[in-house]
């Protein structure tokens, strides 16, 4: 059984079109839960609207290798062409602040995260989650729906969403999202019976911890 005060960071992963755009919102909406989404580094260009710092740290390649070079990075990924990473740092600044970092991450890089942790004997510092949608059918019909993206595009988000699934086993928590608002419940019960030492810090406690 992990040691709850042990708890530091939580990872949050599931396939694309499984609705975890719309329970983190939920989530962050609660202050209460002292949430943070760490932010990734990517050598994607940013899209309308985007900040950086903000939304990504955008970099180019070349910065890209030089993290992977100088080991700042926790963990990283190829994704349809884009590279996307954690740096050490970001999961720092965080936790500094009396926060619970969030890595909302694609699977394989979350499944790095979850090896690095139990290679370092830390498996009990994180909380990782998989959102499952009701069916494979199911999570079909959103990304079709959402007339956003070409055939092919749709085919390979499906082919992926498929080995997503096939490694869901390897988190500590799968949770299934039938119903957006029983979904939330049941992250954020997860996350309040994990993270208690932190929720249940008073406000001097968490300045002592960072000096």
């Amino acid at each position: 059984m992990a040691k709850k005060n042990q708890r530091k960071l939580i990872i949050f992963t599931g396939p694309s079109g499984v609705g975890k755009g719309t329970i983190e919102k939920a989530l962050f909406e609660n202050k209460d839960l002292k949430l943070k989404l760490s932010v990734s580094v990517t050598t994607r260009r940013p899209r309308e609207g985007e900040i950086d710092g903000v939304h990504y740290y955008f970099v180019s390649q070349e910065t890209f290798d030089a993290c992977l070079a100088d080991n700042k990075l926790i963990e990283y990924s190829l994704h349809f062409d884009n590279y996307y990473g954690t740096l050490y740092s970001e999961i720092a600044r965080i936790s500094e602040q009396g926060m619970i970092p969030v890595l909302e991450i694609e699977t394989n890089g979350a499944t790095q995260v979850v090896q690095y942790y139990k290679s370092k004997k830390k498996a009990d510092e994180i909380v990782s989650i998989f959102i499952m949608p009701p069916s494979f059918k199911e999570l079909e019909n959103r990304i079709i729906g959402r007339n956003t993206e070409s055939p092919e595009i749709i085919k390979k988000r499906l082919a992926k969403a498929r080995e997503e699934i096939g490694q869901s086993s390897f988190f500590e928590y799968i949770v299934v999202n039938n119903n957006i608002d029983q979904t939330v419940k049941e992250v954020t019960d997860i996350i309040k019976k994990e993270f208690a030492h932190i929720l249940e810090e008073k406000p001097e406690e968490s300045e002592g911890r960072k000096a």
